[in-house]
C-alpha cells in the first residue's frame, strides 16, 4: 500500500534534520570553545569514565608531588642544615678548645678566650635544636609546638627520672686544695696549709644530665643540714609465684642484697593485706596503710620495717645493709577471667639505696671526702650545684656486679631552669604540675619506665606515594646529648679552678717578694706558695687528663652527630629518587588525561567546516520546500 507524503511531512522532516545539523555544529564549536572532547557525561560515557579514573590518579600524585614531597623536602633541608652546622661547631670550636684548654699552661687571657669560646659554642649548640620549619620544631618529635631548650629564665619544678646502667659509673678525680682556694693577704695568717696537705683522690661517680638540682635547706640550733627529694635504686624483675591452693592470694618473690622475701596478697577481705615473709627475720601481716617490724633487734642487727602504703606498694627497709636499702615492690587489685579478685604485681622492683651526704656546693672539699677512705667506702653523697652523686667504691663495686643491663633509676627534682637548658620532657620520664590544677600531675614518658631500652623516639611519616612513606624528622636523642653542655661545664669549671689558684699563687709571692714579712709569717707565706705551686701542678695534670679523655668523647659527639646527618642525607637522596619517580608519573599520567578528554582542533575544524556547509545547503534547500503550499498544486 502506497503511503502519501504530504508537504507537511516533509517540512518536519527537513526542520528536525536541519536542527541536528545545529546541533552538531554546536557541540563542535563547544568542544572547540573548551578545548575538551566532553562537556557532560552524556556527551561519551566512556570517556567519562576514563576521565575520572585518570583525574584521581592524576590529583593523588599532585598532592604527593607538589605538597608532600615539597613540605618533606623542605623538613630534611632544614634539619640536615642545622645538624651540620652543630658538627661543625663540635669539630671547629669545642674540640679544638678543649684540646688547647688540655695541652699547654695558660696566661689568664687565654683561660677566659677558652671559657667564653666554650660557652659560646655550646649556646648555640643548643639553640640551633630550636630550629623549627613553619613553626614546627624539628627535633621534638610529636611535640612540634615546644621547643628542644627553655627559652627563657623560669621557676617550676619538674620531677625527672634518669634510667642508666652501671656503666654510667665514671672516675673523677678530686684535688684536695681545702682553704688554698680562699687565700689573700688579710687572711693567710689563720691559715696552716702545706704541699703535704694538698692530695689527689680519684671519686667515682654518676653525673646527673642536670646541675643544680634542688636541695632543701634546714636550720637547728644556727646549723645548717641539707636534704634532697632525690632516690637512686636498681631494678630487677618480679618473680610471681602461683598459689594454686589458695587463689584469693597472690605471691610474689624478690631478692636482693641479703634480702630474700615473699610476699602475698590478701585481696578478697574487706581490705587489702599485704604478709611478708623474709628469709632469716620471719613474717608479718600488715594492712594498707600501716607498717610493721619483722624480726628482733639484737646487737648489731636490726628489724625490718614493712610499709604498706596507701598507694599499693610494699617497702622492705633493710637498715642491716651498707648502705641502708629499702625494697619496693607495686601491686594493683584487678579480676581474673571468672571475676575473682586477684593481685597483679609491677613487672619490676626497685632497690633503693640511702643517701647520706648531702652538699649543696662542690666549693668545700667535705663533699668528696664524704666518699674517700675504708671508712666512707659505703657512702653516697649528692652535690647539688654540680649534679653529681658520689659513691663509696664499696657501693660502686655493689653496683658494678649488677648485670650490665640492670637499670639504675635515680629520680630528682630540678625547679631553677636557665636559658638553654634542655627541656626534660624530651628525655626523660618527667612528671610536673599541671597549668589548671597543681595538685594533677603531667606525666610524659610514662613508657620507658616499663622498657627502658625502648628509644621512645616519635617519628613523623609524610605520605609520598601509594603505601608508601618517609620518616621527615630526627629527634634530638639522635645527637643532642646532656653530656655535651656537662662536658663543656666541667672543662670551665676546671680551669676556673686553675685560674683561681693561679691568681692566689700569684699574691703569695707578691707578698714574699714585697720582704715586708718576716719570721713566722714568712715561714707560712713560703709553705703556703710551696702548696699552691703544687696545687696548681695538680689540677693542670687533672685538666689534661680529663681534656684527653674528653677529646674522645667529642669524636663520640662528632661521630653521632655524623651519622644523624648522614641519616636525613640518606632520606633526602631516597625522596629525590621518588621525587624524579612522581614527576614521571605526572607527565604520563598528564598525557593520558589530555589523550582521553582533549579535542583534535585541526579534525574540530575540518569537521565544523564542514557540518557549516551542510548546514547552509540544507537551509537553502530547505527555503524551497517551506515556500510549498497548496496553490502551487492548484495550478
Amino acid at each position: 500500500m502506497a503511503m502519501r507524503i504530504t508537504t507537511k511531512m516533509m517540512q518536519n522532516t527537513s526542520l528536525r534534520n536541519l536542527n541536528t545539523n545545529k546541533a552538531r555544529e554546536q557541540q563542535l564549536t563547544t568542544q572547540m570553545a573548551t578545548g575538551k572532547k566532553i562537556a557532560r557525561p552524556s556527551d561519551d560515557p566512556v570517556v567519562a569514565i576514563r576521565a575520572l579514573r585518570l583525574n584521581s590518579s592524576l590529583d593523588k600524585i599532585d598532592q604527593y608531588y607538589e605538597k608532600n614531597t615539597a613540605d618533606a623536602e623542605n623538613w630534611l633541608d632544614l634539619t640536615a642544615s642545622a645538624i651540620s652546622t652543630v658538627n661543625d661547631i663540635l669539630a671547629n670550636d669545642i674540640r679544638k678548645n678543649i684540646n688547647q684548654a688540655g695541652n699547654s699552661e695558660l696566661e689568664y687571657k687565654d683561660r677566659q678566650a677558652i671559657i667564653e669560646n666554650l660557652t659560646n659554642a655550646v649556646k648555640e649548640i643548643y639553640s640551633i635544636g630550636n630550629a623549627d620549619s613553619a613553626g614546627r620544631s624539628l627535633f621534638t618529635g610529636y611535640r612540634t609546638d615546644m621547643p628542644l631548650t627553655f627559652k627563657e629564665d623560669k621557676s617550676e619544678t619538674y620531677t625527672i627520672t634518669q634510667q642508666l646502667t652501671n656503666l654510667d659509673i665514671d672516675k673523677t678525680t678530686f684535688v684536695e686544695t681545702g682553704a688554698l682556694r680562699d687565700i689573700n693577704e688579710g687572711n693567710f695568717s689563720t691559715i696552716s696549709y702545706s704541699a703535704y696537705d694538698v692530695k689527689t683522690n680519684d671519686v667515682y661517680r654518676i653525673r646527673l644530665g642536670y646541675s643544680d638540682i634542688d636541695m632543701k635547706e634546714t636550720m637547728a640550733n644556727g646549723t645548717a643540714s641539707y636534704s634532697s627529694n632525690i632516690t637512686i635504686g636498681y631494678m630487677k624483675g618480679t618473680e610471681v609465684i602461683s598459689n594454686e591452693n589458695d587463689p584469693k592470694y597472690g605471691c610474689a618473690k624478690i631478692a636482693t642484697g641479703t634480702t630474700t622475701a615473699y610476699v602475698r596478697m590478701d585481696v578478697k577481705g574487706a581490705s587489702d593485706k599485704a604478709t611478708v615473709s623474709v628469709v632469716g627475720y620471719g613474717s608479718v601481716t600488715v594492712e594498707k596503710g600501716k607498717k610493721a617490724t619483722i624480726g628482733i633487734t639484737t646487737g648489731s642487727v636490726s628489724a625490718l620495717t614493712v610499709e604498706f602504703s596507701d598507694d599499693g606498694t610494699i617497702k622492705i627497709i633493710n637498715p642491716n645493709e651498707d648502705p641502708d636499702s629499702t625494697v619496693t615492690l607495686g601491686y594493683t587489685k584487678t579480676t581474673d577471667e571468672n571475676g575473682k579478685p586477684v593481685a597483679e604485681f609491677d613487672k619490676k622492683y626497685q632497690t633503693t639505696l640511702k643517701i647520706n651526704g648531702f652538699y649543696p656546693t662542690a666549693q668545700n672539699d667535705d663533699a668528696y671526702k664524704s666518699v674517700i677512705g675504708k671508712d666512707n667506702e659505703n657512702n653516697i653523697s649528692l652535690i647539688a650545684d654540680t649534679g653529681e652523686l658520689l659513691l663509696g667504691s664499696a657501693v660502686q663495686e655493689k653496683l658494678s656486679k649488677l648485670s650490665a643491663d640492670t637499670e639504675l633509676r635515680i629520680t630528682y627534682d630540678k625547679s631553677e631552669w636557665k636559658k638553654g637548658d634542655l627541656d626534660p620532657v624530651h628525655y626523660f620520664y618527667t612528671e610536673k604540675a599541671a597549668a589548671d590544677n597543681p595538685l594533677r600531675k603531667v606525666k610524659y614518658n610514662e613508657n620507658f619506665l616499663d622498657d627502658p631500652t625502648a628509644d621512645g623516639k616519635q617519628i613523623i611519616e609524610y605520605d609520598i606515594g601509594n603505601n608508601q612513606s618517609l620518616r621527615v624528622n630526627t629527634t634530638a636523642d639522635e645527637f643532642y646529648s646532656h653530656d655535651m653542655i656537662r662536658d663543656v661545664d666541667e672543662v670551665v669549671s676546671m680551669l676556673e679552678e686553675y685560674g683561681t689558684l693561679d691568681d692566689n699563687y700569684k699574691t703569695v709571692k707578691n707578698m714574699i717578694d714585697s720582704e715586708k714579712y718576716t719570721g713566722d709569717e714568712l715561714t707560712k707565706l713560703n709553705q703556703q706558695l710551696e702548696a699552691l705551686e703544687k696545687a696548681k701542678t695538680m689540677v693542670h695534670d687533672k685538666i689534661n687528663k680529663r681534656c684527653e679523655a674528653l677529646l674522645t668523647d667529642c669524636d663520640k659527639y662528632i661521630e653521632k652527630t655524623t651519622l644523624a646527618e648522614t641519616n636525613c642525607g640518606a632520606r633526602g637522596t631516597r625522596l629525590t629518587l621518588v621525587k624524579n619517580r612522581l614527576k614521571a608519573q605526572q607527565t604520563n599520567f598528564q598525557e593520558l588525561v589530555s589523550e582521553n578528554e582533549d579535542a583534535d582542533y585541526t579534525d574540530l575544524t575540518i569537521q565544523l567546516k564542514s557540518v557549516q556547509l551542510t548546514y547552509e545547503a540544507a537551509l537553502s534547500s530547505i527555503s524551497y520546500v517551506l515556500q510549498t503550499s497548496l496553490l502551487d498544486f492548484v495550478r
